[in-house]
């Protein structure tokens, strides 16, 4: 007798049926089925470098968090992430992450104060704060964070009836003025106000627009009901195409994000990094006054790191992979990639790693890196290699 193995059902986001019409091509990510790319990766790249790219990001978790008072939230979040989120004003938000006992990176996410004036009755459990996790950790994340709740504070994953999308390039405030929405309406950067689209069908949206993404370059994350999600997609899509809005899949994500030198979970940090050691120092506040799970290992690190996160244009054609090694030119191992691509923007590959901190070159100074057995010669360069911002 012969037992056949079922593979997981994946689950799909709203737009699920859209990618498959729509020549996505879809992949296992996260445990999700998700559109890895349309077209050419290099022209899906380039449309967010030079116009805009419309990004399906529904896998992503979304929680809610609420407290007897906001300030009751506020001190529970900031008893669980590093960066300081008493401070947030109505609408702010910041980037922090979830650590263990040992100061390692456990997921990182965005955390978002709710503006101060009432939402619409669509967005009626976003009322305090939310935040935004990465999709392979939200059920990880769910279940470490209700082991440290406190009393009166309820915690809602919320992603199952809400979606997000990124807009992200240069032409974003043209796509979405092209649906109705004024440029003095678009809130700043990591701040969030709630708007209402009006698509080209004649039907009208309501989202939370957050100025935030994931690529280097200027652009909103936009949330909304996922009964409005296709319209929404649709809609932006038809309108910002004389702007050279493309859709865009993980494919190009990946590929802006490493230009941008931003963390990747898994593969630049993870629970054996801390945020200090990742070049994210500035997102931690080592002393605040509200005790955090972590604090005690990172002020003890902050005496002295034994490794050192680098930037790193590789000569040639080849592209360095995660767990490649770095070394001298004597060929001395002193680190190893975590993630690296051939830049689009620039022509030429990138990596970043990690490197022993007494051996880590200077900026500009020489290394090596082992693609495939074969020592490509490297050079330090100031992180990011891009920014649009």
């Amino acid at each position: 007798m012969t037992t056949t193995l079922e593979s997981p059902t994946l689950q799909t986001t709203a737009l699920h049926a859209w990618h498959q019409a729509n020549g996505g091509k879809l992949v296992p990510f996260a445990g999700w089925d998700m559109p890895l790319q349309y077209g050419r990766v290099f022209d899906e790249h380039a449309a967010v470098r030079t116009a805009a790219g419309l990004f399906d990001v529904s896998h992503m978790g979304v929680l809610t968090v609420t407290g007897p008072t906001e300030e009751a939230a506020a001190r529970w979040i900031d008893s669980v992430v590093p960066n300081a989120i008493a401070p947030l004003h109505p609408g702010q938000a910041v980037y922090s992450q979830f650590l263990n006992n040992q100061g390692g990176i456990l997921d990182d996410c965005i955390v978002y104060r709710v503006p101060q004036a009432p939402l619409s009755e669509t967005f009626k459990p976003f009322t305090q704060y939310f935040i935004v996790c990465n999709a392979s950790n939200t059920s990880a994340n769910m279940a470490w964070l209700k082991q440290h709740l406190t009393a009166g504070i309820q915690l809602t994953q919320v992603s199952p009836t809400y979606g997000l999308m990124a807009l992200q390039g240069p032409a974003f405030k043209q796509v979405l003025a092209s649906v109705g929405v004024a440029e003095s309406s678009i809130p700043a950067r990591f701040t969030v106000a709630e708007t209402t689209l009006t698509l080209p069908s004649g039907k009208t949206a309501s989202v939370v627009v957050c100025r935030t993404g994931y690529t280097g370059e200027d652009g909103v994350e936009l949330l909304a009901h996922q009964k409005d999600m296709l319209a929404i997609w649709e809609g932006l899509l038809e309108s910002g195409k004389p702007l050279g809005l493309l859709p865009v899949g993980l494919a190009a994500r990946d590929t802006l994000r490493t230009e941008a030198a931003y963390s990747l979970h898994g593969h630049d940090i993870d629970p054996t990094i801390t945020p200090l050691e990742a070049g994210l120092g500035w997102s931690v506040k080592l002393e605040k006054t509200t005790p955090y799970i972590g604090q005690h290992a990172l002020q003890q690190q902050a005496n002295g790191l034994t490794r050192q996160f680098v930037c790193l244009k590789l000569d040639g054609k080849l592209i360095a992979r995660q767990h490649d090694a770095i070394t001298l030119e004597d060929g001395t191992v002193i680190g190893e990639v975590t993630s690296g691509t051939q830049s689009p923007t620039l022509g030429y590959p990138i990596a970043m790693g990690f490197v022993e901190k007494s051996k880590a070159p200077a900026l500009n100074e020489s290394v090596c890196v082992l693609v495939r057995g074969k020592a490509i010669p490297a050079t330090r360069v100031k992180r990011p290699f891009y920014s649009g911002l």
